[in-house]
Formats: structure tokens, C-alpha cells, sequence
């Protein structure tokens, strides 16, 4: 969660650069806002989950299940998708279970590997809660034409790379020979 209310004015950041000379302040402002919007939607959805009983983690659990609700999907692959560790998974699967939102079963393939799927339960509170959170993602959206929201998808979905470059540590410096470039 991003914990920055009061957002800095552009004119702000702008003399930050001359403090701190790697600064983009066009980079810097547009961040902190996504930052800003991001952190406030994840809020307002966790609250909706928190309605019907659920966690960021379990709802986007039940949502890759429910893609293709008559399939299972074995609790690596959930993982996988959902980015989170086996452990985390195994977490959130006993939850759901427990709640009868899931079923667990052995593979037909391999009896030591299990595949999970929506159970009646989870499709009926899938079917109850859906409508509403799509039409609460469809008010936020609301604000911009359908042109700016595809423009806005590309543009989020370039970001994307920066942000993997960004979480592995990427590009801040470049390396040659294991020395940072200007080091002598």
C-alpha cells in the first residue's frame, strides 16, 4: 500500500531535480500518482472482498478457477499465476475448503498430485459478488472514453516491463566488467 497522501505539486518535484539531478520530474509525478490510484483501488476492492468474506489472495484464487469452471487446475499452476509462493497456495487453498468455496482432489494421473476446482459454493458467491464488482470497475473507468482507456491499457502494459527491470534491480546502472560505467 502506498502511504503518501498529499501528493507534491509538478513545480515540487521539478525543484527536487535540481537537488537530485537523476530525477525525471515528468517520471516522478506521473509514479507517485499511479502509485496514488493503484493503492487506493486495491483498497476500495479489499474492502468488497472483506464483504463476502475474502482476501485479495482468495478471490483472485477463485477468479483463475472460475475462468474455466468446469476444469481444475493442480495448486502449482495457481500459484504460477496468481504469484505467490507453493506455501502462500497451500494457505489459501485450506481456506477456501474450509469455507467449501473449492474442492480438492487427487489427479487421476498421479495420485500424489491434486487438482482444485470451484465448488458450487464458490460459483454461487462468484455469481453473487461479480456483477457488482464489475460495475464498480466499470464506474472507475468511467471518467475516460473508450479510446483513453485503450490508450491507457497500452500504456500500462509498457510500464509493466519497466517495472520487472525495476523489481530485479535493472537499469539504474549500467555494469561494464562488474564496475559501474564512470567508475574508475
Amino acid at each position: 500500500m502506498f502511504l503518501l497522501q498529499d501528493i507534491p505539486k509538478y513545480e515540487v518535484i521539478r525543484e527536487c531535480s535540481s537537488r537530485y539531478p537523476d530525477v525525471d520530474p515528468s517520471s516522478l509525478a506521473v509514479g507517485l500518482v499511479l502509485l496514488r490510484v493503484a493503492s487506493d483501488l486495491l483498497s476500495g476492492m479489499e474492502g468488497y472482498y472483506a464483504e463476502h468474506g475474502l482476501s485479495q489472495g482468495r478471490f483472485t484464487v477463485l477468479m483463475l478457477l472460475n475462468r474455466e469452471p468446469d476444469a481444475s487446475m493442480s495448486p502449482s499452476d495457481l500459484a504460477e499465476r496468481s504469484g505467490v509462493s507453493r506455501a502462500t497456495m497451500t494457505g489459501l487453498l485450506d481456506g477456501l475448503e474450509r469455507d467449501g468455496l473449492i474442492d480438492r482432489r487427487a489427479s487421476s494421473e498421479d495420485r500424489r498430485m491434486q487438482r482444485v476446482s470451484l465448488s458450487e459454493r464458490g460459483r454461487t458467491r462468484l455469481q453473487d459478488m461479480l456483477p457488482e464488482y464489475f460495475r464498480r470497475k466499470t464506474r472507475v473507468m468511467s471518467a475516460l472514453d473508450e479510446a483513453d482507456r485503450m490508450r491507457l491499457l497500452g500504456l500500462l502494459e509498457s510500464l509493466m516491463d519497466g517495472v520487472k527491470r525495476f523489481n530485479e534491480g535493472e537499469g539504474a546502472i549500467e555494469r561494464v566488467g562488474g564496475r559501474a560505467q564512470g567508475d574508475s
